[in-house]
């Protein structure tokens, strides 16, 4: 882990910085499977679905009409 000084404070690495969740993943809340009620763009293939967080979710319509994540 290389650390680097700017004056007086710490400059950390990138990794560094992950390990201590300053650089962590944006987790997501979205469900996984597919969904009968959902939104659509205009031409049907791509469609969003919210989650119980209030995310919106993008997936695929399958040929069956769902909304697949």
């Amino acid at each position: 882990m290389k650390k680097f000084k700017v004056d007086k404070s710490q400059v950390l690495s990138k990794n560094a910085q992950k390990e201590i969740l300053g650089g962590r993943p944006v987790l997501s809340s979205c469900p996984t499977g597919c969904f009968d009620l959902f939104f659509s763009d205009a031409f049907g293939e791509r469609c969003a679905v919210p989650s119980n967080t209030g995310e919106i979710c993008f997936g695929r319509i399958n040929r069956e009409g769902n909304c697949c994540l």
